[in-house]
């Protein structure tokens, strides 16, 4: 079962799920991302998580909790 993500929450990206796509180019799944509140609804299950370069949606199966400080 896919862990589930809350707004706050602390996130990495799963390197053995992760599908890469023409965002990964500005630094997509670099670091540690924080889920956000999205916009709008979005289809389960996807999070709003923003990276330090920037934000994106994401399949919550390309992600991982990140490890505590």
């Amino acid at each position: 079962m896919e862990p589930a993500f809350r707004v706050g929450d602390r996130v990495v990206r799963n390197p053995a799920t992760w599908v890469p796509n023409d965002f990964d180019s500005w630094g997509r799944g670099e670091g540690v991302g924080v889920v956000v509140e999205p916009p709008f609804a979005l289809d389960a299950p996807d999070v709003d998580v923003r990276w330090p370069g920037g934000r994106c949606f994401e399949a919550v199966s390309g992600l991982l909790p990140a490890p505590p400080d």
